[in-house]
């Protein structure tokens, strides 16, 4: 088993904003620290139009937070997605405002697209044939008389 502290160092990991070490699987030194970044965050990085930023997986988080892990248009909190209002092809940045959260469906449906239609499994029966088996005991006259020979 390995130790969390000879993986990263008696002292953490760096902070994501001051670059301090931190306390061990903590991700900003401090409260102030993480407000810092995630303030930058929403500003900096996500303002960049067209791509998505080098941070996506958190500000996905906060969008999943901001709207309480559920689809904005049906309710669901099943298959959640991010969904960018004005697309980065269009043009569109990764800030808060321009995000929301859609389960698939609804997803799908935002992009013009039709979502699958849940089809009924179908069973079907198969009748696999077995080769059949017969006794050597069957057979006894027709190898003897072969003079043991069973291929000729």
């Amino acid at each position: 088993m390995v130790d969390s502290d000879t993986v990263s160092g008696p002292a953490g990991h760096p902070c994501l904003w001051c670059g301090e070490l931190t306390g061990s699987r903590k991700t900003y030194c401090s409260d102030l620290c993480e407000h810092r970044f995630l303030t930058w965050l929403e500003t900096e990085p996500a303002a960049v139009r067209g791509s998505r930023p080098p941070f996506w997986n958190l500000i996905r988080r906060q969008a999943l937070e901001r709207d309480r892990h559920q689809c904005q248009i049906c309710g669901s909190t099943a298959e959640l997605s991010v969904h960018h209002i004005v697309p980065l092809s269009a043009g569109g940045d990764s800030t808060l405002h321009n995000l929301t959260v859609l389960c698939h469906t609804c997803h799908q449906k935002e992009h013009g697209r039709h979502a699958p239609a849940v089809r009924k499994k179908k069973f079907r029966i198969r009748i696999r044939h077995q080769p059949m088996y017969v006794p050597a005991t069957f057979f006894s006259d027709w190898i003897s008389q072969s003079g043991g020979e069973v291929y000729p």
